[in-house]
């Protein structure tokens, strides 16, 4: 890492306060690649960049606004001056009288750190305050622009030099001079003082910035680090851990889904573990049947031929019995796959379901049961043939089997333009209203010795729920003891 390089180079006391410094940033932010690290460097390029964008901005405004407002005060200076020296009629005047003009111009030159020179319409110089040009010939293109009769300013590239030269006018309003004001800008000093304290300010200001992107930053990251422990709890199979969830706000939003989402695989691992013990229990009970008889038939001697049958009757049952509870399991797995093809076709729902009738026609005639058959038009649907009718037949088979003598069954087609309605309905004994919301649960039964008496698994109405899903429809269930449950299907007309 850098900080065991930064150890090692550990050769001066910069390298040692550096490496102090990243330690310490270590020690708060950790791996820099954490999401706390980004959340603080964004902040702090956030907060302190345009700090330095704007100082340096600012510097340049106020040097800007100092050199225009210099460059204002010399431009009246040279107009004033100018029209006191028209007046006074200068270029004519005694040398007395003009030198008493001149040490004017001499305290201005010292007040305004300024170098004052005043030319005739000649450009000859007859007065300079530095004397260094008295005499000389001055035709500076600022000069002779001022001769022209317009005034002239400049400022320097560097904005360090600013140059004024007003005409002056005699009583006729004829040019008979100019004025030239040179200034040398140093606002070294003023620039400095002002960098001084806006550092200072800037200093202060950073680190207010720092401390609140650290409070931030770790306000931010408290709740997902609570939501991080809690999901590696729920990874390593916890799953009664659930987040605290605190406030109202993205971070809380993710604690509720995962909370969900662990309800979800928690119930999902307590139906599992049902599913195994419920599988263990429906098998275990046929053979300790098929057990029970065989040894009887094993350590009897002398069985008569009709109980020997009655025996081997009694085992076959069993088998029977376990082969319905293999099969249906093979189908709910089947089921349960991802990619489960459905083998799609077109036709005629009302045939089918008399089909369905048929076949469970001799069950109803058994148990005392009239079955009835209501479709109001021809329905053709494109679906999977076998799989529907499976699932229709469980449902026609349950209201014969958990019905009363004389009892009633009745099946009605209906449909729209989109989909078919079947609805089964008998009026037998009915199932609670708190047991309804799991009739489709694997292996639930509302009364196990009645559903042991019918040789029902508790896998019918999984297989039809399941079917039915695979065929984007859905299954409604209304109930009520003692009166009856009517189950209504829905199965769009065309597969999607």
């Amino acid at each position: 890492m850098i900080l065991d390089r930064l150890d090692k180079l550990n050769k001066s006391r910069t390298l040692r306060l550096l490496l102090r410094v990243a330690m310490v940033f270590e020690r708060l932010f950790g791996n820099l690649r954490t999401l706390r690290w980004k959340l603080f460097l964004s902040y702090v390029l956030i907060g302190i960049i345009p700090i330095f964008v704007m100082w340096g901005g600012n510097v340049d405004i106020v040097e800007s606004h100092l050199v225009e407002q210099r460059a204002g005060e010399l431009r009246s200076l040279a107009t004033f001056n100018a029209a006191e020296l028209g007046a006074r009629n200068y270029m004519h005047e005694t040398p007395v009288m003009r030198g008493m003009l001149d040490r004017n111009l001499m305290a201005q030159q010292e007040s305004r750190q300024a170098w004052i020179m005043i030319v005739d319409n000649m450009a000859t110089v007859i007065f300079d305050s530095l004397e260094t040009e008295q005499g000389n010939t001055w035709a500076t293109a600022g000069v002779m622009q001022a001769l022209g009769g317009t005034h002239h300013e400049s400022v320097g590239e560097d904005g360090a030099t600013i140059l004024q030269v007003a005409p002056i006018f005699d009583a006729d309003g004829e040019v008979e001079g100019a004025i030239m004001i040179a200034h040398v800008v140093d606002f070294g000093n003023l620039i400095d003082n002002i960098n001084s304290t806006t550092i200072t300010f800037i200093t202060i200001l950073i680190l207010a910035v720092l401390a609140i992107v650290v409070v931030m930053a770790q306000w931010l990251i408290r709740p997902m680090r609570r939501i991080l422990a809690s999901a590696d709890m729920i990874s390593k199979g916890q799953l009664e851990e659930r987040i605290d969830i605190r406030g109202r706000n993205e971070f809380s939003a993710l604690g509720l889904a995962i909370n969900d989402m662990t309800d979800k695989l928690a119930r999902a691992e307590s139906a599992r573990q049902e599913f195994v013990s419920n599988v263990s229990h429906e098998l275990k009970t046929p053979l300790s049947s098929i057990k029970v008889l065989s040894e009887s038939l094993l350590h009897q001697g002398g069985v008569e031929n009709e109980m020997h049958r009655e025996f081997l009757t009694d085992i076959t049952s069993e088998v029977d019995r376990m082969t319905d509870i293999v099969n249906e399991l093979l189908t709910l797995v089947r089921m349960d796959e991802v990619e489960l093809p459905l083998n799609i076709s077109s036709f005629n729902l009302n045939r089918m379901l008399e089909d369905v009738i048929k076949r469970l026609r001799p069950l109803a005639r058994q148990r005392e049961v009239e079955v009835e058959f209501a479709d109001f038009k021809q329905v053709d649907i494109d679906a999977d043939e076998m799989k529907l009718s499976l699932a229709i037949s469980n449902l026609v088979e349950n209201a014969i089997k958990y019905n009363r003598p004389d009892g009633n069954v009745r099946i009605v087609l209906d449909a729209d333009n989109k989909s078919a309605f079947i609805t089964v309905a008998d009026n037998g004994v009915g199932i609670s209203e708190e047991n309804q919301a799991q009739v489709f649960t694997r292996f639930f039964r509302v009364d196990k010795g009645r559903d042991r008496e019918t040789g029902g698994t508790g896998l019918g109405l999984s297989i039809t729920h399941k079917t039915i899903l695979l065929h984007k429809g859905s299954i409604k269930l209304t109930s009520k003891e003692e009166e009856g449950s009517t189950f209504v299907v829905r199965v769009p007309l065309q597969a999607r």
